[in-house]
């Protein structure tokens, strides 16, 4: 959680906070949301207000993000044509691309670009997102139990490209890696052209670490945040039990990557990484070995200020609150 204020032109970072539970590696039923259908209102309320109460925040209205499966996102190419029969044709994409009736979805979309294909023929590129009516309510009814009004609801990966990319128009694939899912997303000319989203992620390292090593999860995650994937001897089988998994990551990253120069003919110049798994140690050097690919840290500060003292943190909120701070950019606009 962030919050953002805006002080003349500029907008600086006010106050944030990041709360962490690990109840979940021993018990899988034991996690706020695992899928779109399992959300834990009771459960999040009591963190929220948690949050909220130590992190002494004084606004009263915010901006959620959703994780990508609680969400349809897609990007449609339709002809060139005028907003009104572009607006006509989409209600028919709409119902193509959701298997949910118009009457149990929100949805929004906006033109992202566009692109002359084989034949010649321009073609408009549309990003289109739906969320479905039953998940808005269940979120309004959570921050509204904790006395705050839910503004917007928006896709993550949406939010934490606002923050990271900005208008920079080089062609990036941002791989935002979480605890439980990795988001894999292509943002080109400055917009996202495609999402994905796969399971493994920074707690697959976790539970790997701690099988391998026969050591309790909480332990394994001392460890993997401490020596990441340097070390010397002592450390070699630590690095040797992440890898496989990275490597699923990594992969699946450079799939997509492939799948888009191949199908838009532009080549993606690098590799972003955000996410808590952006924090492992050696992670940057690793993939960019492993891709061929130049790789960077993401910064979601890169259009924030932030005081001189948090220096000391700047890292961590550049990664992991990526997501949070384009959340309240939004939010000021």
């Amino acid at each position: 959680m962030v919050e953002l204020e805006r002080s003349g032109s500029a907008t600086k970072l006010h106050n944030y906070a990041l709360l962490e539970t690990l109840g979940h590696f021993e018990r899988s039923n034991n996690v706020i949301q695992a899928n779109a259908l399992k959300l834990s209102e009771r459960e999040t309320v009591s963190l929220l207000k948690t949050l909220l109460r130590k992190g002494k925040f004084s606004a009263d209205s915010v901006v959620v993000s959703i994780p990508s499966f609680a969400s349809f996102t897609t990007l449609i190419e339709l002809p060139d044509m005028n907003p009104e029969e572009t607006k006509k044709t989409m209600l028919y994409q709409i119902q193509e691309h959701v298997p949910l009736p118009l009457s149990e979805i929100t949805v929004d979309w906006t033109v992202v670009g566009q692109r002359e294909d084989e034949s010649g023929f321009t073609k408009q590129q549309i990003l289109m997102v739906a969320i479905p009516n039953e998940t808005v309510e269940r979120y309004r009814g959570i921050f509204k139990a904790c006395g705050l009004r839910l503004r917007a609801l928006e896709v993550e990966m949406l939010a934490s490209t606002r923050a990271v990319i900005g208008t920079d128009q080089t062609p990036t694939v941002v791989l935002d890696i979480g605890a439980r899912s990795t988001n894999i997303t292509v943002v080109d000319q400055g917009f996202v052209k495609h999402n994905t989203q796969i399971d493994y992620a920074g707690d697959s390292l976790t539970v790997a670490i701690a099988k391998g090593l026969g050591i309790n999860s909480k332990r394994a995650e001392e460890l993997k945040k401490q020596r990441g994937l340097l070390g010397g001897r002592g450390e070699y089988e630590l690095s040797t039990l992440e890898i496989p998994f990275l490597d699923v990551i990594l992969q699946e990253a450079d799939s997509v990557r492939r799948e888009y120069e191949q199908n838009f003919q532009n080549k993606i110049q690098r590799l972003m990484l955000l996410g808590g798994g952006a924090n492992l140690l050696g992670i940057e050097k690793y993939a960019e070995e492993k891709l061929q690919t130049p790789v960077v840290l993401g910064n979601g500060l890169l259009y924030v200020g932030a005081p001189a003292e948090l220096s000391v943190v700047a890292k961590e909120l550049e990664t992991r609150f990526a997501t949070a701070i384009g959340l309240a950019i939004k939010g000021l606009l």
